[in-house]
Parts: C-alpha cells; sequence; structure tokens
C-alpha cells in the first residue's frame, strides 16, 4: 500500500506525488528537461515552484549536481523541500506506526506491536532538531518507548527494556522543565532493568527519575500515588541491597506519603502498607531501635488484615511478618513475640495450601522458631515438632522448586536441621545427634554454587560450633582447629554492615582462641591470647545485639584480668556502659528484673576488679550503676527537673510528660508471664501489641529528649549513672558502709565518711563469697523450720537447733565483717544515746539478705552492733538521694494514715492488729491527723488514694513475697492484693515514714540479690525516705509492741520527723530485746530500717 493511498491528503499539496518506492529512487528516463525555473516563483513559497525544483534535481541529477550547487536558489528550494518532504514522511509513519498500535491493543498481536516499532522508529530517524518540532519528536519518542516496554512484558527481552529507557530519555531531554509523568516511567523502567542486571547505576537513575517526578505532586493531584509508587519501589530496592540509612528515612517519607494519600478501598494500599512494613524492617537492620520493628509488625500486620486471600504478594507479607516478630523477639527476649511468630506461620501454612513454595518457606521458619522456642524453655517436644516441620518442608522441595528458587532456601532448612540435632545433643548429651549437626552444616555448604559465597556464612559458622562441642567431649585438638578455621571463613565471607550474627561469631572465634592459648601454656605475650582478647573488643563494638555484645565484654574483663592484662578496666566499663541497652526502658519492670537475672554478679565482678587495681571511686561508680537498675531506672523517670525548668520550661514540660507516661506504661503492661494465651485479632495483632508499641516509643521519646537536653550547657551528664563525687556525699549524717561480696578469696568494705572527700577500703579477709551463701542457707533453713513465714501462722517452739544456728551466723558476721568495720571507724561501745552514730549498711550479693544489724556474739560484753551504732540499710545510694530529694522538711509533715486487715479474706487471723493501730492513734492525740481504713473498707484503691493524701503510712495486714515476678509481691487487702507494681506506679511527694507492720516486707527475691526487690524498696521508691520493715514474719504480740515503742519515740512531742525513725526502731528493739531476752532471735531480729 502507498503512502498516498494511506493519507489522501498528500495530494492536496503533492497533486503529482509517487508511490513508496518512487519517493526513494528516480530514473534519468523519468526526468524533465524543463530547467527553467521563474525567479518570482522562488521567492512566493508556492508549493508548485518549490515542487517544480525538486522535479529539475530529479530530471537530471547529474547536472543538477554539476550546477545547482552554485545557485543559492536552487539549494534553498531543494534544502525547503527536503525538510517538507521528511516532516510529512515522519508524521506518516508515526501515523501507521500509531496505527498498528491502536489494533495490537485490540488484539493483542505481537506482529502489530512489532509493525508500530519498526514505523515509528523509521519516523525516528528521520527527524532532527533541525527538520521536526520537538513536539512532533516527543511524541513519536514517547510512543515508541511505550510500545518498547509492552514488547518487553512480552518477550522480556532486556533489548527492548534498554531501548524504552534510550527513548524516554531522549524524549524528557528535548524541553527544560520536567514531564512528571514520563519521568516516573522512566524510574520504573530503571528499577526493572535493576532486577534483571543487578547494577547500581540502574538503581541510582530509578531514584533519581522517580524523585524527579514526586517533586512535581500538587495538592489534589491523582497522579501522586502512581509516582510515589514507582519511587517507593526503588527505594525498597535500594533497601534491599547496600543503601544508606538516608536512604531508607527517604523510602519511609515517600511510603508514609502515598499511605496516608490513598482512599479505604484502594486495591493498591495493602502493597503500599506492606512497602512502608519492609522499609521499616530495613531500617532496623541499621539502627538497631526497636521502635522501627514496632512499625514494621504495625504496618504489617494493617497490610495483612486487607489482603485477599488471592493476593499475589500474601506470602511474602505472612514471612515477613513472621521474621519481624521474631528479630524483636530476639530483641527484646520477649515470649509473646515468639509465640507471635508461630501463631502468624501456622495460619500461613493453610492459608498457602496452593503455594508450594511459600509452604516450604512457612515450614522452614516454623522450624527455626521451634529450635528458638526450645532455647527458652527446654520442652523437648519443641525439638521434636521443629525436625517435624524440618521434615514436611523437606517432602515439598522437588527438583523444580529447588530449580526455581535456587539451592538457598535449602541451606536454611538444613542449618536449622542441623541446629536442633545440636540442640538435642547437648539435652541428651548424644553424639550421634552432634554427628547429625555437622553433617547437616557439610551438606549445606556443599549446595552452594562455590565456597565463597556469602549465604553459605551462617552455615559455616554453625560447623564452626559443633566442631568446638565434639573437641570439648572428645578433646581431639583437629575440631579445635577447624572450628576457628570455619569461623574465620564466615567472618570473612560477609561484610561487617551485613552480618547480624558477626558479634556472635567473633565472640566465638574469642572463645576457641582462648581455648587453644589455654592448650599452649605459654604467657600473656602470646599472641593466640591477644587474638583472642581482640575478638572480644571488636565483638562488643560491632552492630548487634546488645545482649551478646555485653557477653563478649565481660569474657574480655574476664580473661583480660586473669591474665593480668591492664585492659580488663577497660572492658568492664564497656560492660557497663551496655547495661542499658540489655536493661532497656522499653521493656515492662517485670520483663527488665527477668533480663537483670542473666547480668548476675557483674556489678560486683568489675567493682572487685576495681578494688584490686585500687581505683575504689570507680569501684564505688560500678556498684551503683550495675545495682539495684530497675530501681534507679525508675527514680530516674522521677528525677525533678527544677533547674532544667529554669533553663528551658518548654523541654522541661515535654520530658516530664514522656517520663510519667513511661513510669505509668512501665507497671501496666503485662508480659507474657502474665498474660492468658496468645490469640490473633482480626489484623493478626495482639491484645497488647498497641501498647508495647506505645511503650517503646515513649522509651525512645526519651532517650531523644534526654539527648537534647545533654546539648545544653552544664547539662552534659544530666541523669547519667552519678559519680563518686556525688554519691560520697550521701554520707552526711553517718557513714555508709558497702559490702562487696564477690571474691573466692576475700570480700571488700569500701567506707564512705561524712565530710571525707576520700573512700576508704578494707579488705575482709575472713569473709567469702562462698560463706555468704552458707551463711543464707543456714538463716532459710533455721527460719522454715521454725516457721516464722506467715505472721498469724500456728507457730511451734524454737528448737534449741534453730536458736544456735542463728546464733552462728550472726557471730560470723560479727567477727568477720562487723567488728572489723567498726575498728576502722575507731568506734567505741556505749557513747552516749544522745552520741550513738549512725551507720548505713550496702550490701551485695547473698550478703544483701543477711541481717548485719544484729551481728554479735551476745554471750560476751560489747560484742554486737547495736552496743556500738544504730543500724540501717540503703538498696542503692541512688534511692538515698533521691528520696531525700523528694521529701519537704519534717516539720510539714501532719498526718498518718493507719491500715489495718486483722481479717482478710483467704487468709489466717491477725491477733494485736487492732491494738496496734489504736498504739498509733493514741501517740498522735489532738496535734497531729489521724486516718484509719480497716476490715471491708481497706480495699486497693482506697488504700493508694488515701496514701496520696496522708505523709505517714503505717500497713499492719499480711504480705507476701512473688518468687516469679517481684513485681506482684504485695499487701492483702479486703478486695485483693496492693502489690509493689501498683505502688511504684504511683509518684507520691512529700511523703516521710511507711511503717510496714506485715510479715517478709523486706524479704527480697533470692534470685535478684543485687535487685532489693521486696516491698520496702518499693516504697522508697515510691517517695518514702524513711521505711521500717521486717526481714521475715514477726510474732503477732511483737508488731504491736515495737509500733507502739517507735511512735512512742517519734510523736512525744507533737511534731514528725521520720528521720528518727532508725533512732526510734533501735530504741524499740532494745526494749524488746530486754523482754524476751537476746537469744530469741528469730522474734526480734526480723525489725530492719531502711533509708534516712
Amino acid at each position: 500500500m502507498g503512502l498516498m493511498s494511506i493519507c489522501p491528503r498528500l495530494l492536496v499539496k503533492y497533486p503529482t506525488a509517487m508511490s513508496d518506492d518512487e519517493v526513494w529512487s528516480t530514473t534519468d528516463e523519468e526526468t524533465s528537461t524543463d530547467e527553467s525555473v521563474p525567479e518570482s516563483a522562488i521567492d512566493s513559497g508556492d508549493d508548485s515552484s518549490s515542487y517544480s525544483y525538486v522535479q529539475q534535481g530529479q530530471g537530471d541529477p547529474r547536472m543538477f549536481r554539476h550546477t545547482g550547487c552554485n545557485d543559492p536558489d536552487h539549494v534553498r528550494a531543494l534544502d525547503r523541500e527536503i525538510r517538507e518532504h521528511s516532516k510529512m514522511l515522519s508524521i506518516m509513519l508515526n501515523m501507521l506506526g500509531g496505527f498498528y498500535r491502536d489494533r495490537y491493543l485490540h488484539l493483542k498481536e505481537s506482529e502489530d506491536l512489532n509493525q508500530c516499532i519498526q514505523y515509528i522508529s523509521q519516523a525516528v530517524l528521520l527527524s532532527s532538531d533541525a527538520t521536526v518540532d520537538y513536539s512532533d519528536l516527543e511524541e513519536s519518542l514517547e510512543l515508541l518507548s511505550v510500545s518498547h516496554h509492552d514488547r518487553f512484558h512480552l518477550s522480556g527481552s532486556l533489548e527492548d527494556l534498554g531501548k524504552e529507557i534510550e527513548y524516554r530519555t531522549r524524549a524528557i531531554s528535548l524541553k527544560p522543565e520536567i514531564n512528571p509523568d514520563w519521568a516516573s516511567t522512566l524510574s520504573h523502567a530503571y528499577s526493572s532493568r535493576y532486577q534483571r542486571l543487578n547494577n547500581l547505576d540502574d538503581l541510582e537513575q530509578a531514584i533519581h527519575y522517580g524523585t524527579l517526578s514526586v517533586s512535581h505532586i500538587l495538592d489534589g493531584d491523582p497522579r501522586a500515588l502512581a509516582w510515589l509508587d514507582t519511587l517507593n519501589e526503588a527505594y525498597t530496592l535500594r533497601s534491599q541491597s547496600t543503601c544508606t540509612i538516608n536512604e531508607v528515612e527517604k523510602g519511609i517519607e515517600y511510603g508514609t506519603l502515598a499511605v496516608a494519600l490513598t482512599q479505604e478501598g484502594d486495591t493498591k494500599l495493602p502493597w503500599r502498607r506492606m512497602t512502608l512494613s519492609v522499609l521499616y524492617l530495613k531500617a532496623f537492620y541499621h539502627r538497631e531501635d526497636p521502635t522501627d520493628l514496632d512499625y514494621c509488625i504495625d504496618w504489617g500486620n494493617r497490610a495483612l488484615s486487607i489482603m485477599p486471600e488471592d493476593h499475589p504478594h500474601l506470602s511474602e507479607q505472612i514471612n515477613n511478618l513472621a521474621i519481624s516478630y521474631a528479630l524483636r523477639f530476639e530483641r527484646l527476649r520477649d515470649f509473646d513475640d515468639l509465640q507471635a511468630a508461630m501463631e502468624i506461620g501456622a495460619r500461613a501454612f493453610i492459608l498457602l495450601s496452593n503455594d508450594h513454595v511459600a509452604q516450604f518457606r512457612t515450614l522452614s521458619n516454623l522450624s527455626c522458631l521451634c529450635l528458638k522456642r526450645f532455647e527458652m524453655r527446654g520442652d523437648m517436644a519443641d525439638l521434636e515438632e521443629g525436625m517435624e516441620y524440618s521434615a514436611r518442608a523437606y517432602s515439598l522441595m522437588t527438583h523444580d522448586l529447588f530449580k526455581i528458587k535456587g539451592w538457598e532456601w535449602e541451606t536454611n532448612r538444613l542449618n536449622t536441621l542441623g541446629g536442633l540435632y545440636f540442640a538435642r545433643s547437648k539435652h541428651l548429651e548424644d553424639l550421634e545427634d552432634l554427628g547429625c549437626a555437622i553433617e547437616s552444616c557439610k551438606l549445606a555448604i556443599s549446595l552452594a554454587p562455590d565456597e565463597s559465597h556469602p549465604s553459605i556464612a551462617l552455615s559455616l559458622y554453625s560447623l564452626g560450633q559443633y566442631t568446638h562441642a565434639r573437641w570439648h567431649l572428645l578433646g581431639n585438638e583437629n575440631d579445635l582447629t577447624e572450628d576457628i578455621d570455619y569461623t574465620s571463613r564466615a567472618v570473612s565471607l560477609v561484610g561487617s554492615d551485613r552480618n547480624p550474627y558477626l558479634a556472635i561469631q567473633l565472640q566465638s572465634l574469642g572463645l576457641s582462641h582462648i581455648a587453644t592459648f589455654k592448650l599452649q601454656e605459654c604467657g600473656n605475650e602470646c599472641p593466640t591470647l591477644r587474638r583472642a582478647l581482640d575478638y572480644f573488643q571488636q565483638a562488643c563494638r560491632t552492630v548487634g545485639p546488645p545482649r551478646e555484645k555485653l557477653k563478649s565484654a565481660r569474657q574480655w574483663a574476664y580473661h583480660a584480668r586473669e591474665n593480668d592484662m591492664i585492659e580488663h578496666l577497660d572492658a568492664y566499663q564497656v560492660a557497663m556502659d551496655l547495661i542499658p541497652q540489655v536493661i532497656w526502658l522499653g521493656t515492662t519492670i517485670d520483663k527488665r528484673y527477668s533480663d537483670v537475672e542473666k547480668l548476675s554478679t557483674l556489678a560486683a565482678e568489675a567493682s572487685s576488679a576495681a578494688i584490686a587495681a585500687r581505683d575504689y571511686e570507680k569501684a564505688l561508680e560500678w556498684l551503683e550503676q550495675g545495682r539495684s537498675i530497675v530501681m534507679n531506672q525508675v527514680l530516674m523517670l522521677r528525677s525533678p527537673l527544677d533547674r532544667l525548668r529554669s533553663i528551658d520550661s518548654s523541654l522541661a514540660e515535654r520530658l516530664e510528660k514522656v517520663a510519667q507516661d513511661l513510669h505509668q506504661t512501665s507497671s501496666r503492661i503485662q508480659s507474657s508471664s502474665s498474660l492468658s494465651p496468645i490469640r490473633l485479632e482480626p489484623m493478626m495483632g495482639f491484645v497488647t501489641e498497641r501498647a508495647s508499641q506505645r511503650h517503646h516509643q515513649l522509651a525512645k521519646e526519651y532517650d531523644e529528649l534526654v539527648s537534647q537536653v545533654r546539648q545544653l550547657p552544664g547539662f552534659e551528664s544530666f541523669l547519667k549513672p552519678k559519680k563518686a563525687t556525688e554519691l560520697i556525699s550521701a554520707a552526711d549524717t553517718g557513714p555508709i558502709v558497702i559490702v562487696n561480696s564477690y571474691d573466692c578469696f576475700h570480700c571488700d568494705a569500701l567506707i564512705v565518711r561524712p565530710g571525707v572527700p576520700t573512700i576508704t577500703h578494707l579488705e575482709l579477709s575472713s569473709f567469702t563469697c562462698q560463706k555468704a551463701s552458707e551463711l543464707d542457707d543456714l538463716v532459710k533453713k533455721s527460719l522454715t523450720q521454725a516457721g516464722a513465714r506467715d505472721r498469724g501462722a500456728q507457730r511451734r517452739p524454737t528448737s534449741s537447733t534453730e536458736t544456735s544456728d542463728l546464733e552462728q551466723v550472726l557471730a560470723i558476721l560479727w567477727e568477720d565483717i562487723v567488728k572489723p568495720v567498726l575498728d576502722a571507724l575507731d568506734y567505741k561501745p556505749n557513747p552516749p544515746a544522745s552520741e550513738l552514730p549512725h551507720i548505713t549498711w550496702y550490701a551485695t550479693g547473698d550478703l544483701s539478705s543477711l541481717p548485719l544489724h544484729a551481728a554479735g556474739i551476745y554471750t560476751e560484753p560489747d560484742s554486737c552492733v547495736s552496743d556500738y551504732a544504730i543500724s540501717s540499710y540503703v538498696p542503692s545510694i541512688t534511692a538515698l538521694l533521691s528520696s531525700r530529694s523528694n521529701s519537704t522538711a519534717p516539720a510539714i509533715h501532719q498526718s498518718i494514715l493507719a491500715i489495718g486487715q486483722e481479717a482478710t479474706p483467704g487468709h489466717t487471723q491477725l491477733p494485736g492488729t487492732m491494738q496496734e493501730i489504736t498504739h498509733i492513734k493514741e501517740h498522735a492525740g489532738k496535734s497531729i491527723i489521724y486516718a484509719q481504713i480497716d476490715d471491708e473498707n481497706a480495699t486497693t484503691s482506697a488504700a493508694l488514694d488515701a496514701m496520696e493524701r496522708h505523709d505517714w503510712v503505717h500497713l499492719a495486714c499480711h504480705a507476701h513475697q512473688s518468687v516469679g515476678d517481684p513485681t506482684k509481691s504485695g499487701f492483702f487487702l479486703h478486695d485483693g492484693t496492693l502489690d509493689l507494681a501498683s505502688i511504684m506506679r504511683r509518684s507520691f511527694k512529700n511523703k516521710g515514714l511507711a511503717f510496714l507492720s506485715a510479715c517478709q516486707t523486706a524479704m527480697g527475691d533470692e534470685n535478684l540479690p543485687d535487685e532489693t526487690v521486696h516491698l520496702a524498696s518499693g516504697m522508697l521508691i515510691a517517695g518514702y525516705p524513711s521505711v521500717i520493715a521486717t526481714m521475715w514474719s514477726v510474732w503477732d504480740q511483737d508488731g504491736p509492741f515495737v509500733a507502739n515503742k517507735v511512735y512512742e519515740y517519734l510523736l512525744k512531742d507533737g511534731r514528725m520527723d521520720h528521720r528518727e525513725s532508725a533512732k526510734a526502731l533501735h530504741c524499740a528493739i532494745v526494749e524488746l530485746r530486754k523482754g524476751i531476752g537476746y537469744e530469741s532471735f528469730e522474734r526480734w531480729v526480723p525489725f530492719i530500717h531502711i533509708g534516712s
């Protein structure tokens, strides 16, 4: 078909136009002999005259070439005609291509698309900047780009994709202003090519053009979402390769905007939410900020809640969500998160019944989660379940699946299977299972295309772990050598910025080198030792889980100290600095107590090392920093901000508000230990998920605000661990004696005296941590035999054996600890009552539960501590300082609240309770406001509200110590338990004395001896600077007697001064001991004073 047949309009301008073939070829026979062209015709612009010049050139090309170039008129006319003719030809080719494209869109015949591309390509070739208007060329390039795009999606040809990018780039470059639609399309093309060629330059261009398009978004522009989707696709791809946190944050910014602009019901909303979830997951990998995981989980749940079951991204999103919960479990060790990951996986397997690829991934993940659950609770059924999941996954690994998805998934399955065998081998001490673990990892490695592939790093590390275990069992040094080789290869295969296991792997290398060093039996100059310490140091300074870095720091410190390397103090400092990350404010109080238990003796160990180096100030700082950690965190949240408020009132108000919210939230949210079995909401989120996320976000905001305050002049140390100078200042009313019970060969006392800027060290050579543990066991045994557990319980007479046990304990404490301290203080026995000094005891480890205040040999004169001084205890110096700062002058105190429960539902009666609180009322008289709630009126809410209104409180009731969760310890009232968590949530101001006339109110958790988690310390945290409590249950008649004597002393002048509480209790116990005899140790010893 000729051109003229296609477009008859050409006949209007070219009445004698030729066919297609004639346009491109002429012969001598077809030429005209008319060479004369009127001059006027040239200037007139008449088309027919122009046509004559063309005819002249066609008539005799040789003559035209011979003479025409010397005739300017001929040249101009020919040039004009060529340009006009080329333009029209380009138009016609473009139109023809358009017709073919229209037919392709209608019939979907690929040949039509090929014809379209062919004609438009000819049109573009005929065009140039000089011959065609930009708008015409833009149209051609746009049509050609779109057509190549379509053909790429048909054929997958990279050549078509390259042509699309080429023509789109040319089209965009024709004008200075950007066409945002075209820029977005070009961004998508570059992203597509990146996914095929993995060329980062393509990804950079995708982000560049995507950003250009988004920068043109106007309010209400309907194209905005499409442009944002394209840019988000590029950023998501970028996050999957080596990227910066700035790039991830940009992706989050645009992703958030896209979600905000999307209407409910939009079919792309699930994908947009999922994209945002993935970007937050990548942000966590960079920042290790748990709040990023919160956002990731939140957006993932939102995406999943609206995804139909046939959504193409369903399996991917379920997998991502399960991974996110698993990662948060790894970071925060919250069992709920592990359960969440497993429940999502179980549901996913059912939903994806027709997708064997997704099912394989799900079963492999479930197998891994079973292993993690076994590590948490030690139930062998988890290992068996994990192996079953692994076997079911293997049954789905057909040849086709392996071929399509590669070998990496099977490698991951084998790694997990190896971990399951290894866990079982350790649990059952089965060498055959250990062999299976090793073979699983070797098989995983053998699947890799080469031995340097990064994906086998985890297999190599695991193989190193298993051969190390075999060395321990069999003693073959080749296993130890192989262990180091495997682990070293694992570290070298993955870059430090992309290896989440690096801290653990470096720690493992350090331990293996220590084992080798011990075999070599060489001195501390040995290179193997130096390498081991360097690995530990690198591990605790790299990106990774804080708890693993803390383990490495402790290994570094321990082995450096053991081999007389001075750097051990640096290592302990690193370990102490990691505590706030491990015991994070963003978790609940009970969860933090659970985490503290794993720190064990860190503070005492570090302090012991500092004492050995004669750095007593550092020893005191470390003890304070690593002891009563949770209590000190609570006190930090309640720190007064008066000085900050005078500098920046707005910042102070924001910090105060966030601190209050965080303090409330910490105690309100329950962890897995107290939750009912997990249930999924319609959005697959947990009942407590939002509250937990809010808690994490508050903790992050709090940290950011504190950092902001520290930028202010004079606030550089704001809320940082207290320095020794400030701690020493706490000893204003008498010495503070810190007894550190850690060393197996001796213990140490640090003595802080009023007005003395230095710390005195006293080595207690006769006392050890082992002796403290033995004495603690002896006291518990004696109390159990005596039935001294619950006040009001039936008691039997105390045997001479039980008395002698307690007497022996008190004698040892006197000879080994208390008498040497009194001698160091140069105290003399029986000073005048008004001059009796006041000692505050601060003990660590098992010693913290022993009665130092009662130490003595009571059969000898001047041989008990009460002959020399008044005793108090303090859970931490920070708590002592805080209680003082939160209390006003005693002269302001004018009211007492008495809470009595003589007959609590479900408990034995407490005879004497009403008599006890009647004594208080009598001593209060008319000058002091007295309030009383008892029996059915003594409810938990009424008690808390009344405590808020009154200055002092006296509690005469049953109490208990919760072993599983210290924050659940509390007082039994009429309608339930007034627990420690509820008390700690209150931030009482300007309080005085709290007298806890109940059983076990100062009995701490034996698993957390250095946290002093008991009701007495809880009252101190709540704002009462002075607390009288009991170490174990007291006799019914003794409680009222002691209370009567204490209040008689304190209120004798019609005034209330809690600072005299320790002296009042001292006098009361002296009176009680006179009445019942000193040998009734179990009756008078339990009464103690805590605070100031």
